[in-house]
């Protein structure tokens, strides 16, 4: 079986990713899942201490393209999902692979400053970064007011776990989001 440059990608990513939750979180136990399209999963973090649940949605962008700037285009059903998982998770994150120049990240509400809440059926977002600077992003609809730190990823997720954990009280939903919820939901859409 060969391995597509997207399994690939995905692979160093997601790698990334939890080696840095291993390194930085290292009590907590993650898990993930795959969501319905080939770019979105699910991770899932459980803190054994406060038996406390956190589920984010992640999707994976990769542009091929050797040098700054990198495209990536949004379909319609890719940013309803991210806003699925915001709604069903409380944040989703998205991960862009800029070709062998690394990762970048952001969360919702920043996707959203690229990206208005008018999900037309295809839309863009195109990275940036000059040598030794941070990514520059703009979208479709806007540009994100900051830049985004060459370490966005995966710390930007980091952050957010631990935000999350460190709020001891038990979480309040009485089941996780699972795939099956996501299969079964995006399957009843016309």
């Amino acid at each position: 079986m060969a391995i597509s440059l997207t399994n690939k990608a995905h692979g160093a990513a997601l790698f990334k990713l939890f080696e840095c939750l291993g390194k930085d979180l290292p009590e907590m136990y993650f898990s993930l899942e795959t969501g319905s399209s080939n770019s979105a999963y699910l991770l899932n973090g459980y803190d054994p201490k406060n038996s406390k649940r956190i589920q984010v949605g992640l999707f994976i962008k990769l542009s091929n393209k050797r040098a700054s700037p990198w495209r990536y285009s949004y379909y319609k059903e890719h940013q309803d999902e991210i806003a699925f998982f915001k709604e069903q998770c409380g944040e989703a994150f998205s991960i862009f692979v800029n070709g062998d120049d690394g990762f970048a990240c952001m969360d919702f509400e920043g996707l959203k400053e690229v990206l208005d809440d008018y999900h037309e059926e295809q839309e863009w977002v195109s990275i940036s970064r000059k040598p030794k600077q941070a990514y520059r992003v703009n979208g479709n609809d806007g540009k994100l007011d900051k830049a985004l730190p060459i370490n966005s990823f995966p710390g930007v997720i980091i952050r957010y776990f631990e935000r999350e954990f460190n709020d001891v009280k038990p979480s309040t939903r009485s089941e996780t989001f699972t795939l099956r919820n996501l299969v079964s939901i995006f399957s009843k859409r016309p």
